[in-house]
């Protein structure tokens, strides 16, 4: 197994195993991940691989901003998914995001079926958006707390990199 994929299993399932743990990712996991993933690239590709990893670190975090805005995506998710787009640079991130966001909407899909609460979910996000638009005050998305409709991110994207590693895209 290449050692990128070791990299990104080891530290996507660090972040797994810290959200259920603590219901937060640590920064220390996303500082080891950080140096070490910028160390493979320079590694790899030299000083022009600093482009390659800051590429793939920086584009989810400008695509994910929003969300983390109306507090529906915890910024660990997110330091999570650039440290991994970092490790697999910009092309690859774009995939990793997309199949995060699919295997996400379906669990999450499932375990509201599986709840009988979809109806009430879909009403509540309706009901956000609505409430937002006319008022202009941002209040977070999700309650705090353990809820069942709060499930932890980490869990897609884990499945993202497994499905990555795994030679799914």
């Amino acid at each position: 197994m290449p050692v990128r994929d070791i990299l990104l299993i080891t530290i996507a399932g660090g972040g797994v195993f810290m959200d259920v743990l603590q219901e937060k990712v640590d920064n220390r996991l996303i500082c080891l991940g950080f140096g070490t993933g910028l160390f493979f690239w320079i590694f790899h590709s030299g000083p022009g691989g600093i482009l390659d990893f800051l590429s793939g670190f920086l584009f989810p975090l400008i695509c994910l901003l929003p969300l983390h805005y109306f507090g529906m995506l915890g910024g660990g998710d997110i330091k999570l998914l650039s440290v991994l787009g970092g490790i697999l640079g910009y092309p690859a991130v774009v995939k990793l995001l997309f199949f995060t966001f699919l295997t996400g909407g379906i669990l999450s899909l499932a375990f509201l079926i599986l709840c009988g609460n979809l109806k009430e979910r879909i009403s509540y996000f309706i009901s956000y958006f609505s409430g937002y638009r006319t008022k202009r005050v941002r209040e977070n998305y999700r309650k705090k707390g353990p809820r069942p409709e709060n499930y932890h991110f980490t869990v897609p994207i884990f499945t993202g990199i497994i499905l990555f590693v795994g030679g799914c895209y």
